[in-house]
C-alpha cells in the first residue's frame, strides 16, 4: 500500500493503534521530554479563553491551542504600545481580539478538550522572526522525506530533502507538485546542525509506537528543538498546497510497510 492510501485510511479512522493522544501539543512535548528531547520552555497553560491572562506573560511569546492543527490559532506575539503584533500572520491585534479569536476557534471544536499553552519564542539559526519549520516524515527510525517551510510575506518557500538530508531537485514535479499560487518550491542546501536534526528525528520516531509519524522541529543556534507531532499530515492529505506524486508515495509506502513489520503490525 502506498503512503497516500495509508494516510487516507488513517484520516478516515480505519487504522488501529494510532497514538492520537500525541496530537495534543502538551502531551506531545511531555513525551519528548520523557525521552530526553529538547522542547521550548513552557510559560503557562490555560483551559479556556476566559482564563488567558495576557498581562502575566512576557513581552514576547507564542500562544498555541493544543486541540487544533495546521497552525490554526497559533500566534507569535510581541507586546506593543497599543496591543500586540502577531508575527506569524503579520498583523496588529488588541488583547480583546486575541481572546475573541481563540474563543471562536474553540467554538469550532466543541467535541474536544480545550487547552492553550504559552511557550517561549524560538529564534532559528538564521535569526528569522518566524523560525523555519522542518517536518520529518519518519517510519520507525527511517526518514522518508524532509520538508522545510521558509515563511515569506508574499509566498512561502518550500524545500524538500531525502532521508539523508540531501536536497531534492525536482523541477518537473515528478515527486511533489506545489500549488504555485501560494507556494514557491525551491532547492536549499543542508542547514547548519543538519546531522543533529536528523538524529533527533530518528530517535523520537523510534520511541513513538506508530509505523508513521511526522516530527516537526525548529533549528536554533543551540541545535534542534521539538515542535509537535502530526499523525495525519494535511500537507498531502488535502492536496490543496502540494500533491505527492505516485513515485514518492510508493517509496514512502514501502517504508511504512517495513515499519509495520518492525512493530509486528500486519
Amino acid at each position: 500500500m502506498d503512503y497516500l492510501s495509508h494516510i487516507r485510511a488513517r484520516g478516515r479512522g480505519e487504522e488501529l493503534n494510532v497514538p492520537t493522544h500525541l496530537h495534543n501539543k502538551i502531551l506531545g512535548r511531555k513525551f519528548v521530554e520523557s525521552i530526553g528531547g529538547p522542547v521550548p520552555k513552557l510559560l503557562a497553560t490555560f483551559s479556556s479563553p476566559e482564563e488567558i491572562d495576557l498581562d502575566i506573560l512576557p513581552d514576547s511569546f507564542v500562544l498555541k491551542p493544543t486541540f487544533s492543527s495546521s497552525s490554526f490559532g497559533v500566534m507569535v506575539l510581541e507586546r506593543k504600545e497599543k496591543g500586540f503584533y502577531d508575527y506569524l500572520r503579520r498583523r496588529e491585534l488588541s488583547a480583546r481580539a486575541i481572546l475573541d479569536e481563540q474563543k471562536s476557534l474553540a467554538d469550532k471544536h466543541p467535541a474536544v478538550e480545550h487547552f492553550w499553552m504559552v511557550e517561549e519564542r524560538i529564534v532559528d539559526v538564521e535569526s528569522n522572526l518566524i523560525p523555519d519549520d522542518y517536518k520529518f516524515f519518519t517510519f520507525q527510525g527511517e526518514i522518508g522525506l524532509i520538508h522545510r517551510t521558509i515563511r515569506d510575506s508574499k509566498k512561502n518557500r518550500h524545500a524538500f530533502f531525502d532521508g539523508d538530508f540531501i536536497p531534492i531537485n525536482d523541477p518537473n514535479d515528478k515527486l511533489i507538485a506545489p500549488n504555485r499560487k501560494i507556494i514557491e518550491k525551491v532547492v536549499e542546501q543542508r542547514p547548519e546542525h543538519w546531522e543533529r536534526l536528523l538524529n533527533l528525528a530518528k530517535r523520537i520516531s523510534v520511541a513513538v509506537p506508530s509505523p508513521f509519524v511526522r516530527v516537526d522541529m525548529y533549528n536554533t543556534s543551540e541545535g534542534p528543538i521539538f515542535g509537535e507531532f502530526t499523525l495525519v499530515p494535511g500537507t498531502f492529505y488535502y492536496e490543496d498546497r502540494e500533491v505527492m506524486m505516485p513515485e514518492l508515495s510508493f517509496r514512502l509506502g514501502y517504508l511504512w510497510g517495513k515499519a509495520q513489520e518492525k512493530l509486528g503490525i500486519s
